[in-house]
């Protein structure tokens, strides 16, 4: 399986920027090949498995933020921030900035050549979680993908973003059930104030979703007035024709 890391240096460029790729390549072996990507645009971020974020003077934390505030909307990754020293305020902040993704701190003084091997850990955790929670193919022929983030029925595939598949998700595993606006917007933002605007949000990304789901007949989504959406599946129908079927049979 191919991984992708990327690379950030926040900073003036220095010799240790070529030891980090040489330390990551290391680790990995050719069984499980590594890509390593410099990064220097956020609209890379989302082909990455793990990002390195290389802090060299504690002075630039606050560009690390600013990566950081943006990366906790849009993916959910593994973030290594390699710094020459344990910043008190970098190590105070930084578990706000995780919503959606693990940030660990490597220090130097642990020693650049740990990074690879924590780098390899992690990568191969994920990869386990993603082979546990593969495709499975349901009676009904229809799935969620984590993988692919995206909802399989009928062999037609729908491609949603990260916060769709959440919110499909949740909806998922209570079809037929009332999710509350309050309930996804959790899932969305990891928690939720009570104010108008969420609704609002949520009411969003639901529309984007129902028309992503006109590509197939199995599912929809039904609203709940004040309340929040179900997910439904024509169960009733496939009980009516069956009994149509039998009694044309006999």
């Amino acid at each position: 399986m191919e991984n992708t890391i990327g690379i950030l240096h926040i900073g003036e460029e220095s010799d240790v920027n070529e030891n980090i790729a040489l330390v990551i390549k290391k680790a990995f072996d050719e069984e499980q090949s590594c890509s390593l990507i410099t990064v220097t645009e956020k609209s890379q971020i989302a082909s990455l498995d793990g990002l390195v974020i290389n802090l060299e003077q504690s002075s630039d934390y606050v560009k690390a933020f600013q990566w950081l505030i943006h990366l906790q909307e849009e993916c959910s990754l593994f973030i290594w921030i390699l710094c020459s020293e344990q910043n008190s305020e970098l190590i105070r902040l930084y578990p706000h900035l995780s919503k959606n993704s693990v940030i660990e701190l490597v220090s130097y003084d642990q020693g650049i050549e740990n990074l690879g091997t924590i780098i390899k850990n992690a990568i191969n955790y994920k990869n386990h979680l993603l082979y546990q929670m593969g495709p499975k193919k349901e009676e009904h022929d229809h799935f969620l993908d984590a993988s692919k983030l995206c909802l399989v029925v009928h062999e037609t595939r729908i491609t949603l973003t990260r916060k769709e598949f959440k919110i499909i998700e949740l909806l998922y595993q209570n079809i037929e059930d009332v999710v509350t606006y309050h309930e996804i917007n959790e899932v969305i933002y990891g928690n939720s104030t009570g104010e108008p605007i969420e609704k609002y949000r949520v009411a969003n990304f639901i529309f984007h979703i129902r028309n992503k789901l006109k590509e197939q007949t199995y599912f929809e989504i039904e609203i709940v007035r004040t309340k929040g959406y179900i997910l439904t599946c024509p169960k009733k129908e496939d009980i009516f024709f069956k009994d149509i079927n039998e009694k044309v049979l006999q």
